[in-house]
């Protein structure tokens, strides 16, 4: 197989495969080919689509000597390839048959000879895919509470039924535990496990909590069954690491490369604090052998975006919290180890070879990215991609792919290809695109990243024509962009004390801190805040140090504009008048000075609500009395009669003239 990069992309009237670095469509897919869905195989020599004339299964580098086999089925909607690349599984829609026979529309075709090796029933789209373990030597099915194990995976009918206690079984995870080549990371990363393991979430039951335990696949299975044509039933086996949880409608499991430790990401739909309109998230670490299971500590409130583990399975980072995002790195022992800040980002993902995070903000944010250089903790690249659906790296750790897929959006679809650096090397616009993604490789055929990120490559000549207008040059580093100041306070100097940093509380400027140039825009620090404080009054436009005028003053300078434009009415006061307007004055100031009994009329207010609750009791007598049955919680209300009249009393009213209950 060849070691250039090559993509492949799909869309409604033409899908092809784009290899690097001239990045044009390879001639042996042809470019009109209507396209349902496409596959690679795990090994990258095989590539699938699926159209209306039936299943193509080709050779993924054009030198091969392989040769293309059309299957027959013409309703695929799905492909899947199985773990060792030897098997094609096809997913068609459910339907009837015209005999007796059940519509078996998940089949399995031999990538070898092209024939169809085993098929059965799937009723949804949702979980069609085949769970088969990495080395293909067993495949599980679960049904309610019971696990069925196939041995060897496309046999007629399970060898094993495994029998739980009750609670449903809602998904398996499985391991595919391998190692990175020596001198691919910087790390040495962790020995690869001997062994699959199987991650089975099981629901929550009468009250009982839910939860995920882990087995090895040995002990799972146990020994071989010797009756291959006869199912024997089995009980669970007792698992050394479980992690029990409520609140958990979704679940999101992630082994690490060595299939020792799994992260488990639970998501409740309603959050019953209120704090959040998505849901409550929670995230937990869970070792294989048992020596570690706990919740993952994240010291920001808000849902978790995303998480992953790096290829060196020693460590793993979140993104976290309500916006802005934290993204923070942690090691195997569930302990922080780094910070890269916050910023708009909901994902991240690692260079194959481990070397480099990228950190993004993609759907409802601008689609700005971060590279990362994980053993100096410095970033290293910083661009922005934006309307992006989707984002992968190459296999070799070089290229970084995004595209704008549709239906998520139906403008500027296409796909373009970035330099590890921040370089955009390639645009490829295609209408209507459905899917895009780069052709896997193996992890112990990964090729050495350099120390130092390489020089980019000459970039295509399709940057400069469909290169939106207004974007900056290519590989540069993004301007940094000040906060809005409105054009009276612009060519001054302004203040940090009111700005909120990544800790979501004030800054306070210290006068050492050097300031910006008049006009550059920027929020700096200035000496009129000195330890904090304020140490005047500042007005925007005028100097530092210059007192603005007194608000009174402004004032009285209003009264006497309004009092000189209006005019004057010479009207003569007799007498009489003179002491009508006295007596007026007079009752008005005693009034004011009239003393309010408030103490009165609390009083009176509080009688009248008990009289109430006595009109309320003597309803329900009545209503008792006509042979109604009364909650239990009327009949406290009854009883409480007695200690209302004697607050009553209490008050200061006779008790001859309260209303008579009971």
């Amino acid at each position: 197989m060849s070691t250039e990069p090559q993509y492949a992309f799909r869309a409604q009237k033409a899908s092809g495969l784009a290899d690097g670095s001239s990045w044009e469509p390879s001639v042996h897919l042809a470019t009109d080919a209507e396209s349902r869905c496409f596959a690679y195989s795990p090994d990258g020599q095989w590539f699938a689509h699926a159209s209306s004339t039936g299943v193509h299964l080709l050779p993924s580098s054009g030198s091969s000597s392989s040769s293309t086999r059309t299957l027959a089925p013409t309703a695929v909607f799905a492909l899947k390839f199985s773990p060792l690349s030897s098997t094609l599984f096809t997913f068609e829609r459910p339907g009837k048959t015209d005999g007796t026979e059940v519509h078996k529309n998940v089949r399995a075709w031999s990538v070898e000879s092209g024939e169809e090796v085993a098929g059965w029933h799937q009723k949804s789209q949702d979980d069609w895919e085949p769970i088969i373990t990495a080395t293909e030597s067993h495949r599980f099915i679960p049904t309610g509470s019971d696990l069925l194990v196939f041995s060897p995976p496309l046999a007629p009918r399970p060898t094993l039924r495994l029998k739980g206690d009750g609670a449903p079984i809602r998904g398996v995870f499985l391991s595919n535990p391998r190692a990175m080549p020596e001198g691919t990371s910087n790390a040495r990363p962790i020995p690869a496990h001997s062994e699959p393991a199987v991650a089975v979430w099981f629901g929550e039951k009468k009250g009982a909590p839910g939860g995920v335990r882990l087995f090895p696949l040995s002990q799972l299975v146990g020994a071989e069954v010797k009756d291959a044509d006869s199912t024997e039933n089995r009980e669970f086996p007792q698992s050394l690491a479980r992690k029990a949880f409520y609140k958990a409608d979704k679940l999101n499991v992630k082994w690490n490369n060595a299939g020792t430790m799994a992260l488990f990401l639970t998501h409740n739909d309603v959050d019953t604090t209120g704090k959040s309109y998505y849901g409550e998230t929670n995230l937990y670490l869970v070792s294989l052998d048992g020596s570690y299971d706990g919740l993952v500590d994240l010291d920001k409130e808000g849902p978790i975006y995303d998480f992953t583990w790096s290829p060196t399975s020693r460590e793993f980072t979140v993104c976290y919290g309500y916006m802005p995002a934290r993204t923070q790195l942690f090691d195997i022992k569930n302990k922080p180890v780094h910070s890269f800040g916050h910023g708009p980002r909901n994902f991240i993902l690692y260079q194959p070879q481990g070397k480099l995070l990228l950190s993004a903000g993609f759907g409802n944010l601008a689609g700005g990215m971060d590279v990362w250089d994980i053993s100096t903790r410095n970033k290293v690249a910083e661009f922005t991609a934006s309307n992006s659906s989707t984002c992968e790296w190459s296999p070799c750790g070089r290229y970084i792919l995004t595209a704008t897929l549709s239906p998520r959006l139906r403008v500027d679809n296409g796909v373009k290809v970035w330099w590890c650096g921040g370089q955009l090397l390639h645009i490829h616009p295609v209408d209507s695109l459905y899917q895009a993604s780069w052709r896997p490789q193996l992890l112990d055929k990964l090729q050495p990243f350099p120390a130092v990120i390489p020089a980019p490559p000459a970039v295509n000549e399709s940057v400069a024509l469909y290169r939106p207008k207004g974007e900056e040059s290519n590989g540069a580093a993004a301007k940094p962009k000040g906060a809005y100041r409105p054009p009276g306070a612009r060519g001054t100097l302004a203040s940090d004390a009111y700005k909120r940093d990544d800790n979501d509380h004030t800054a306070s400027a210290s006068a050492s801190q050097p300031t910006s140039a008049p006009g550059s825009g920027t929020s700096t620090p200035t000496p009129m805040f000195r330890g904090g404080k304020p140490a005047g009054r500042y007005t925007p436009g005028l100097p530092p140090g210059a007192a603005p005028a007194s608000p009174a003053a402004g004032k009285e300078d209003k009264k006497k504009r309004v009092r000189t434009k209006r005019p004057q009415k010479e009207t003569a006061v007799d007498g009489d008048g003179v002491e009508a307007v006295a007596e007026k004055v007079e009752q008005v100031k005693i009034e004011e000075q009239a003393p309010q009994s408030t103490g009165e009329e609390g009083v009176q207010k509080k009688i009248r609500g008990l009289n109430k609750k006595l009109k309320a009791i003597d309803d329900l007598l009545n209503r008792q009395n006509k042979g109604e049955t009364l909650e239990k919680t009327q009949m406290m209300k009854i009883e409480s009669a007695a200690s209302i009249r004697a607050e009553i009393v209490g008050l200061g009213v006779d008790a001859m003239e309260l209303d008579i209950v009971g």
